[in-house]
């Protein structure tokens, strides 16, 4: 039976295989959030203690992911993958084994915790990096999209798996199957072969390396500006996830009512991935800049509030276009830069996000104090949209179009001082 041309990519069996093992480990990945935080609270630890531990996890990620961009650009990225997978098993597997054993004090959560997260700093860049090596350029789109619809499926599933095996089992189990779905993985990507192999940059010191990858994307100043605002679209985000459950909590449906907005909204991100498969819009940047202005609906429905309905639907509508958005923006970073960079330049997109949305986990609070938390909320609102709204002011963001054979450029009408060295063909 012939695939849907949406799902055509699975065809290409390297593709294929890095897909099933993304999905395997991804479920896995996905329990461990919840089942880490009841782990350590049922080793005796406290709630300053599993702050403590989930920092050390964030700092960890943040602090790895330049290496990890420079070191998947120098080395096969099939290598990298296979070492990333190979880490995180063991890591969680220690933990596993700790926990069944009575072990586990928080210190022992916060190395191998951090470690792993340090692994997945690695994984990040060099996993978006990958693609072009596996499927044409004309398939990139549906490629990264069947990878987030996996990724945002897992998030719905994997919490409440998580809280099934913690109700019949020890934490140490669904860590442990973490452990093993990383074991599958490598697996799997060890079985892939590439259809080529990108070029790799002459041997340097390790700085050069970050410079020249870095650098690529300050030739292009309103390619870097794109990167920015969307750093501050994540950071004025955050102030719904920690302003919206204290808004249900004052007599709007607490707890139960935040769990239907958090539902809708993973709904929402299934309901986007599905339709990046088929959607491809002619100017890419400036069609995700112009949507980055639904994400401020649920902020600006939270501030009145509005019915819990309305919140709902707005969230839903908001992370659909999330969903959407970040695989057309992926798609596009793919194909703008020398296949040779990609690594670095994913790298420098996630430490801006990584580093963007903590701050403004931390801002929220302070900023609700000093100005309530209706303003903050509709301040959030307008930090969302306005940036990335002026963006498509800029020539360089609107000269970056995709092309009649699904292929994305750059238009010659772009203005000479933001040109940056092309690949010869579109990867």
């Amino acid at each position: 039976m012939p695939l849907p041309t949406s799902l055509s990519t699975l065809r290409e069996r390297p593709y294929r295989l890095l897909w099933i093992a993304r999905s395997v480990s991804a479920l896995g990945n996905a329990l461990i959030p919840v089942t880490v935080v009841f782990a350590i609270l049922r080793s005796g630890g406290s709630a300053l203690d599993v702050g403590t531990v989930l920092t050390c996890h964030a700092v960890g990620q943040v602090a790895m992911l330049p290496a990890g961009g420079v070191w998947a650009d120098r080395l096969s990225r099939k290598l990298v993958l296979m070492a990333t997978d190979a880490v995180q098993a063991v890591c969680y597997g220690l933990l596993a084994v700790m926990i069944f054993l009575h072990q586990a004090a928080v210190w022992q959560f916060a190395v191998t915790y951090t470690i792993a997260g340090m692994a997945f700093a690695f994984f990040t860049p060099a996993s978006r990096a990958v693609l072009p090596e596996l499927v044409g350029a004309e398939h990139l789109q549906p490629a990264n999209a069947l990878l987030g619809l996996t990724d945002s499926t897992t998030k719905v599933i994997g919490p409440a798996l998580a809280a099934l095996l913690l109700a019949v089992s020890s934490p140490g189990t669904a860590i442990l199957v973490n452990s093993v779905s990383f074991l599958l993985s490598l697996a799997l990507v060890s079985r892939m072969h590439p259809r080529r192999q990108p070029q790799r940059p002459g041997k340097q010191r390790f700085l050069a390396d970050l410079r020249d990858g870095w650098s690529a994307v300050a030739r292009r100043r309103w390619y870097l500006a794109n990167l920015l605002c969307w750093g501050v679209w994540n950071f004025a985000i955050a102030f719904f996830f920690v302003l919206g459950p204290v808004v249900m909590q004052h007599g709007h449906g607490g707890a139960g009512a935040w769990s239907v907005i958090t539902v809708t909204g993973a709904v929402g991100s299934i309901a986007g991935g599905l339709a990046a498969l088929r959607f491809r819009p002619r100017r890419p940047l400036v069609t995700a800049n112009a949507a980055a202005v639904i994400g401020a609906v649920p902020l600006a429905l939270l501030a009145p509030p509005a019915p819990l309905l309305a919140i709902a639907l707005g969230t839903a509508v908001a992370f659909a276009m999330t969903a959407l958005v970040g695989e057309v923006l992926a798609t596009t970073q793919q194909q703008l830069f020398p296949e040779e960079m990609l690594a670095r330049v994913s790298s420098l997109d996630w430490t801006i996000s990584l580093i963007a949305m903590p701050a403004g986990y931390a801002a929220a609070a302070p900023v609700a104090q000093f100005l309530g938390t209706r303003t903050a909320l509709l301040a959030a609102a307008a930090l969302i949209g306005t940036p990335c709204l002026l963006l498509n002011l800029l020539p360089g963001v609107r000269s970056v179009q995709r092309f009649p054979d699904n292929t994305i450029g750059i238009t010659p009408a772009q203005p000479p001082d933001t040109a940056c060295p092309e690949p010869a063909a579109v990867p």
